[in-house]
């Protein structure tokens, strides 16, 4: 279950990801990889210790350094040649892969096939051989081969591929139609397969392919046909995609009727109801599963969605007095996330303070932002310092843009924007702390840096529809130039339509073209989608000039409580005489 979001930086805040269903199609080695990729694929060129004669490694390890060399200066072509002028006479497996992989990465499917059968002919166990060898065939249209090798090496029982991998693998066939035909020469040739399994296959090939609904037409087929716990699964996870949590909700329920132990399919069930307002439904689906602190966690966030906020701080403090050595590496994370949504900070603290392993650096993140929201700055500050030390960069940068916002939220907007240039010198390629600093910039009117900032972002990224959006704002707001703003926010909006930021900075430039009558529509869907202050203050401002009070005098009536306080809400109320 995805926790309610933050207006912090974007930090995972739990563990459950089985709560989301997104598919991800399942990967091969792609057969149009990026260049940067082939030096990465040339990186393990150390030749194979047991797998040839004592000079022959000697030998295939000076092949493979020249190769890599090669690559790493862009001379893929020979690179390659490279590998494959001793790929007959080699017997260290380590030539002929790195040649495949290589030969794969630049579409060179002959030298893949060759380099692949060799590869097999000396790791003849080798499943990524196979699949080399595969591709290769189905990159070449070799039907007859790709499906030859898949029932021989791949697919079948004692081998090693189940068959919803062995559909993944044909969609990487560079064709739908050759990709098609492949699956159903496998099931022509294939025998024993269940009523209905061959439906299931194809719409596991679509899905692949990217064909969603006749991937859940078949599904549905498939389902009919012979129902069982996999292809119900399927179904669910299908209907979830297209946004059908009713459907989802009904074939989850089917899959756990097939498998009653079924953990996925039963929180799958409570996020679905969830989803669609049935709390208390949710709730009976936990009460029947096993009360470890992941349950109970996802208990408290229902409880707390009900209102039920006493019952959500019993179900926390079952989860607090769970033993540690029983309950899981996540129970004080969970703990910590669960105190934190109940908004009680001083034991969320406490419970991140507890964390350790995988999460242990997220959680001094979450630990952090709780300190500065109550007052500890320096101390939140401090702890930032020593998370910053890890080696992953994109923890390093959440800690860097988490002490820019801390600062910008404490008022302290000049040091705000001293930490994030001291993060750019760190991490000069960040496009999240080259916006963080624009809008620093802006804050302390330094238009010029922030300018830059956007325009660095778009230049490596044009279709960067919030910079683009950031930019026209602000220039909008800030200058005389309306004209180039309004181009940039077309932009912005024809890349998301539908995000009520850019609808609000369309609106908001050609109010200040003096086109407030055009701009209205724009105002109000962006009001009407996120009624945050600055947005509904554009949208009065709007409504005042074009003399629609009365509509002006709701939307203040309907927001005054909740917004009063805001400056931009505030100073527009007072400057059209509503304060």
């Amino acid at each position: 279950m995805n926790e309610p979001e933050t207006d912090k930086p974007d930090i995972v805040l739990a563990y459950a990801k089985q709560f989301k269903i997104d598919l991800p199609k399942i990967s091969f080695m792609k057969c149009a990889i990026v260049v940067v990729m082939i030096a990465v694929l040339l990186s393990g060129c150390a030749a194979s210790p047991n797998s040839a004669e004592p000079g022959e490694n000697a030998d295939a390890a000076v092949v493979l350094a020249e190769a890599r060399a090669a690559a790493e200066a862009g001379e893929y072509r020979y690179a390659l040649d490279l590998l494959m002028q001793p790929l007959e006479t080699t017997s260290d497996p380590a030539v002929a892969r790195q040649a495949a992989q290589l030969a794969s990465a630049i579409d060179d499917w002959t030298a893949a096939t060759i380099a692949a059968a060799r590869w097999m002919a000396l790791e003849p166990g080798s499943q990524q051989a196979a699949q080399f060898a595969t591709i290769a065939a189905l990159r070449q249209q070799r039907i007859g081969r790709a499906v030859e090798l898949m029932q021989t090496r791949l697919v079948g029982e004692g081998k090693p591929m189940d068959w919803d991998s062995a559909t993944a693998l044909l969609a990487t066939a560079g064709s739908s139609d050759i990709a098609n035909s492949a699956l159903e020469r496998l099931i022509g040739e294939s025998q024993d397969l269940d009523p209905g399994f061959d439906d299931y296959l194809r719409s596991r090939l679509a899905w692949q392919l990217e064909q969603p609904q006749q991937a859940f037409e078949l599904a549905r087929e498939a389902l009919r046909v012979q129902p069982d716990h996999r292809r119900a699964s399927w179904a669910a996870q299908l209907a979830r995609s297209r946004s059908e949590p009713a459907l989802a909700l009904e074939y989850f329920r089917l899959a756990g009727e097939f498998d009653p132990d079924d953990r996925g399919a039963a929180i799958a069930e409570v996020e679905l109801l969830r989803e669609l307002g049935r709390g208390e439904e949710a709730l009976a689906v936990l009460a029947r599963l096993p009360q470890d602190a992941e349950i109970l966690y996802t208990r408290g966030v229902v409880e707390q969605d009900l209102g039920r906020v006493a019952a959500a701080g019993a179900t926390w403090q079952r989860m607090a007095l769970l033993d540690p050595g029983e309950a899981g590496a996540r129970h004080a994370w969970l703990t910590g996330v669960l105190a934190e949504i109940l908004e009680m900070g001083d034991e969320a603290i406490e419970w991140y303070s507890r964390v350790d392993g995988s999460l242990e650096q997220r959680a001094d993140l979450r630990r952090a932002i709780l300190l500065a929201a109550r007052g500890d700055l320096q101390q939140a500050r401090a702890l930032l310092v020593d998370v910053r030390r890890n080696p992953q960069p994109e923890i390093t940068e959440q800690a860097w843009l988490i002490e820019g916002q801390m600062l910008a939220e404490s008022g302290d907007n000049q040091q705000a924007l001293e930490v994030l240039s001291e993060a750019l010198t760190q991490l000069p390629g960040s496009s999240a702390l080259l916006y963080a600093r624009a809008m620093a910039a802006v804050n302390q009117e330094q238009l010029a840096l922030a300018e830059q900032d956007l325009r660095t972002i778009i230049q490596s990224d044009p279709e960067n529809a919030v910079a683009l959006n950031a930019l026209g704002y602000t220039l909008s707001d800030t200058t005389d130039r309306q004209r180039e703003a309004l181009r940039l926010i077309e932009t912005a909006l024809a890349l998301e339509p539908e995000n009520p930021a850019i609808l609000d900075s369309m609106g908001w430039v050609l109010f200040k073209l003096g086109r407030a009558e055009e701009g209205l529509p724009y105002l109000r869907e962006a009001a009407e989608a996120e009624p945050h202050p600055e947005i509904v203050a554009h949208l009065v401002e709007a409504l005042w000039t074009l003399d629609r009070r009365d509509e002006a005098r709701a939307w203040v009536a309907r927001t005054r409580d909740e917004m009063a306080g805001d400056s931009v809400y505030d100073a527009t109320l007072q400057r059209i005489g509503l304060d």
